[in-house]
């Protein structure tokens, strides 16, 4: 039972990591605290639900496909909220930046409402993921096994991209030193554009790949903001491999604390967000 606690928390913890990574990949070029990424996610999830009747359904290609066709989707619909609204409150005060992405919270919301109701939704699972491997006597999920391979795929492209391409090198100039980018001629509003496209796009994938693991309705991006949030602050705003591990410990905290103290699980978190918040703290007043 511990063993697949764990690797439930693992599971969830590659979820967070999915979205958590888009939220910080966007604060750390743009500055921006994305209200409206938990509505990609959720839109990514709706989508998924939709499509994947008309692609191939039941085999897991077409489980794949549609989750990463649902991903390009709404990395389309990230790209036009930023190149048509958030480009226009670029270097206003905070204060804008927030309501533009809130408003994006409710008019997603709104659509999904009107497309696909008020009642909880589930997408099938694909046959071969739908079942278990037996390891030593313990039953372990299939699909929780995928979604850890999934993670470590993502992570693995995200870390090739950043380090040996073009595009990773001017994304990492561009969070470190912004001003300096832009002396090299370097449009800084195709650099947003681009990253905001990604960070959606690993939204929507996010939200696919969750959407066959639990029920999904109107309220989905309110249930996975606050939890992105909090392994963003516990990755730190802009750290990328914080982010990994942030998300990691946070799935497994919240499944051992259902295992062991279903009251606490949710306590749990705040308390380790907490505890890294006042040793960053306690560790800057040192130096």
């Amino acid at each position: 039972m511990l063993l697949v606690q764990v690797l439930q928390g693992l599971m969830e913890g590659v979820g967070l990591f999915l979205i958590a990574s888009g939220l910080t990949l966007i604060f750390g070029v743009s500055r921006i605290v994305n209200f409206a990424h938990g509505s990609f996610y959720m839109l990514g999830a709706f989508l998924t639900y939709q499509l994947y009747p008309y692609l191939a359904q039941g085999t897991v290609l077409g489980f794949y496909g549609t989750i990463l066709l649902c991903g390009l989707i709404v990395a389309v619909v990230g790209l036009l909220f930023e190149v048509l609204i958030l480009r226009r409150v670029y270097g206003q005060e905070e204060l804008m930046q927030l309501v533009m992405t809130v408003a994006a919270v409710l008019v997603v919301r709104d659509v999904v409402k009107f497309f696909w109701g008020l009642d909880d939704l589930s997408v099938p699972l694909p046959r071969p993921l739908a079942g278990a491997l037996v390891v030593h006597g313990t039953y372990l999920p299939v699909y929780q096994l995928a979604m850890v391979g999934a993670g470590v795929l993502v992570l693995a492209v995200i870390w090739a991209t950043l380090r040996f391409t073009r595009a990773g090198i001017v994304l990492r100039a561009a969070t470190d030193d912004r001003g300096m980018v832009a002396l090299l001629g370097i449009n800084q509003a195709h650099v947003f554009t681009a990253v905001f496209a990604a960070g959606s796009f690993l939204a929507g994938v996010a939200g696919g790949l969750m959407a066959a693991f639990e029920t999904i309705n109107y309220l989905l991006d309110a249930r996975i903001i606050v939890p992105a949030f909090i392994v963003v602050v516990i990755g730190g705003l802009g750290n990328l491999y914080g982010a990994l591990a942030g998300a990691l410990a946070v799935g497994v905290l919240k499944a051992l604390g259902l295992l062991y103290a279903p009251r606490l699980s949710m306590v749990l978190i705040f308390l380790l967000m907490a505890v890294v918040l006042l040793a960053r703290s306690l560790r800057r007043t040192a130096e």
